[in-house]
């Protein structure tokens, strides 16, 4: 995977990333946060279904920190998106944020749904695994 040169390289969240960085202390995933040159994004619906799936005050306490780097965007509504088809429906509000907030990358662990879409771009937004993105961040943004 190459990432965009010369820029911030901008990794919209599923709630799965979000929830694995705080669920425990020290998590593989949470080294994304100590990473620089990106900019970390959400959405409104994908923080409520963290909120409802973190059930401990010390998880939700190193999300509140983790948060503070993240940008959350605010939707009145599900976005829609009609390639977004492809996943299951309360899926697709995830593909549909990350392209109309324009990220370069969708960051989802759901290999179920998201899988299948590793590695494709779709308007732009090119859907990684952790362990993919993590891999290219080790030996740095180039």
């Amino acid at each position: 995977m190459n990432l965009p040169p010369g820029r911030d390289v901008s990794i919209f969240l599923d709630a799965n990333v979000l929830i694995s960085a705080a669920w425990k202390q020290g998590t593989e995933i949470a080294q994304l946060w100590s990473f620089g040159g990106l900019q970390l994004l959400t959405s409104n619906y994908v923080m409520a279904e963290v909120q409802r799936n973190l059930p401990r005050v010390d998880q939700i306490e190193r999300l509140r920190t983790q948060l503070l780097k993240v940008r959350i965007h605010y939707f009145d509504e599900l976005p829609d998106l009609a390639e977004a088809n492809v996943l299951p429906e309360k899926d697709r509000h995830v593909l549909a944020a990350a392209v109309l907030m324009r990220a370069d990358l969708l960051l989802s662990g759901d290999k179920r749904h998201f899988g299948p879409l590793y590695g494709r771009q779709i308007h732009g937004v090119r859907i990684t695994s952790p362990p993919e993105l993590l891999a290219v961040l080790r030996h740095g943004l180039s």
